[in-house]
């Protein structure tokens, strides 16, 4: 039995999505029951906790992402309540829905190998490091492949909710910003030469008014309380704030991204080589989303490994679509073993989590779990802390972050961005008010000197000081890298 098909216009079997979910379950599982997999995700969690008590994004706590992602996990947190199993299983789901919805495009659009390149997909998003996590990205992906799959429908009502999907992605993640812009101009000119002017207009509308639907319903409560610069602040402004304050010049940049830029480049031209005429304007497609979010790298001069799950898509529907002339047809048992082989890294979690369930009775492990039990059995759960490392603890004590500088660690480090959320003017004033004036009871890090969290050398020396001067080291585990500081 295969499970992949020698035309293109093959159909999506229940064998095929079965195979798909239980792959990206299997890979995934083993990763449900640790503390902490990206510092980002932790955050995440702590906003949609927020959310969940009844908070809108950036009025009680602040970080850097669109407010769509935290209501996203805001939901699943009301309705499971302190379960990071709830919150991995749907990041399972989010994946195997993006896989779905890959494999059903790369059909719609008569592309080789679809099942191929959802399976490649399910696999690069979930095998490297912090992608083991729930991120942005993948929700992000989640939201956009719809959308895409909708444009093939060429109706006025998938145009309208093809818009609303392109909308909830960026209200996810800003980075597929450029991206859509060149598709909406690729969609408007395309429809005008095939169609006329009134439909490119006509589909152009609809498009734009998806997009706005969603952004309106989320400003909306904001301008209801007279916060709705708050709202276009943290969600636009922001950003561009971030973006301008990266010390890189042009060269770093390209320096930090010239091996991307190359691949995609290389790609491109291999796609305008060997595309047939029929198959331009999907292709055109996918080089619009590839190359605006391959610019949006640039642009940052950062390339992180999370960043790549937005790129993956594309570049697995036009090599394995078009690029390569050949449809793989594999037994399901190579297929199989193919995944248990790339799936290295879940054997490992596998194997830890067994090891820790014989050592404790439980599946869960990892320091932040450590660090919990530390202050309970020292009285100290539900004292004043601060985090300055493992701060998915606030959320295992039933507690947040103690100001909106601390929501996530490096907010404190970013000056340019206090006066979007109510914060000091630099960052030792920020670290004097927080404590000077909010006064931490205890403080946990990953350092002996606790200040690592600090980049510069006068607030580095200020928070040494502060630590030797007013508290005293109450636990410490070199191995784990965890030390407990209480206020003398």
């Amino acid at each position: 039995m295969t499970l992949t098909h020698s035309k293109p216009t093959s159909r999506q079997t229940w064998t095929e999505v079965l195979f798909l979910f239980c792959a990206t379950l299997f890979i995934r599982l083993p990763f449900f029951f640790r503390d902490y997999i990206d510092v980002d995700e932790s955050t995440f969690i702590l906003m949609g906790q927020s959310v969940a008590d009844g908070n809108q994004p950036y009025l009680h706590l602040w970080d850097l992402k669109p407010p769509l992602l935290f209501y996203f996990f805001g939901g699943i947190e009301y309705l499971f309540p302190r379960s990071f199993i709830a919150i991995r299983f749907t990041a399972v789901l989010v994946i195997f829905v993006s896989a779905f919805f890959l494999q059903r495009i790369a059909i719609q659009h008569r592309l080789r190998n679809p099942f191929l390149i959802a399976l490649g997909y399910v696999l690069l998003s979930s095998l490297f490091g912090s992608l083991q996590g729930f991120m942005s990205e993948h929700l992000a992906v989640f939201f956009l492949l719809p959308g895409i799959y909708l444009l093939h429908k060429d109706r006025p009502w998938a145009m309208l909710l093809a818009g609303v999907f392109f909308s909830c992605s960026l209200m996810s993640k800003l980075s597929y910003g450029y991206g859509l812009a060149l598709l909406m101009v690729l969609i408007g000119l395309w429809t005008w030469r095939k169609k006329g002017f009134l439909v490119a207009l006509g589909h152009s509308v609809l498009l734009g008014l998806g997009l706005i639907i969603p952004i309106l319903c989320l400003a909306i409560p904001y301008y209801v309380q007279g916060k709705l610069q708050v709202f276009t602040d943290s969600v636009f402004l922001a950003p561009l704030a971030y973006a301008k304050a990266q010390p890189l010049s042009f060269g770093d940049k390209l320096a930090n991204t010239w091996w991307i830029n190359l691949v995609v480049a290389l790609l491109s031209m291999a796609v305008i080589k060997t595309a047939r005429k029929e198959q331009r304007y999907h292709a055109a497609i996918f080089l619009c989303l590839l190359l605006g979010t391959t610019y949006t790298f640039f642009a940052s001069g950062l390339v992180n490994g999370h960043y790549l799950v937005m790129i993956y898509p594309f570049v697995l529907l036009l090599v394995l679509g078009l690029i390569i002339r050949k449809d793989f047809r594999l037994k399901k048992a190579v297929l199989v073993l193919a995944v248990l082989l790339v799936a290295a890294e879940s054997h490992l979690e596998y194997y830890r989590i067994a090891k820790n369930y014989l050592a404790t009775g439980s599946p869960y492990y990892r320091t932040s779990f450590k660090a919990v039990a530390a202050l309970r059995s020292r009285n100290l759960a539900d004292e004043k802390i601060f985090f300055t490392h493992y701060h998915i603890g606030y959320w295992l004590l039933n507690q947040y972050p103690l100001t909106r500088s601390t929501t996530h660690p490096s907010n404190i480090n970013r000056p340019y961005l206090f006066p979007f959320y109510g914060a000091q003017t630099t960052v030792l004033a920020e670290l004097r008010y927080l404590m000077d004036t909010i006064r931490p009871d205890v403080l946990v890090s990953k350092e002996v000197t606790g200040v690592s969290f600090m980049e510069t050398g006068a607030e580095r020396e200020y928070f040494r000081k502060v630590v030797a001067t007013d508290y005293r080291q109450v636990y410490q585990n070199t191995e784990e890298r965890l030390f407990i500081w209480q206020r003398k």
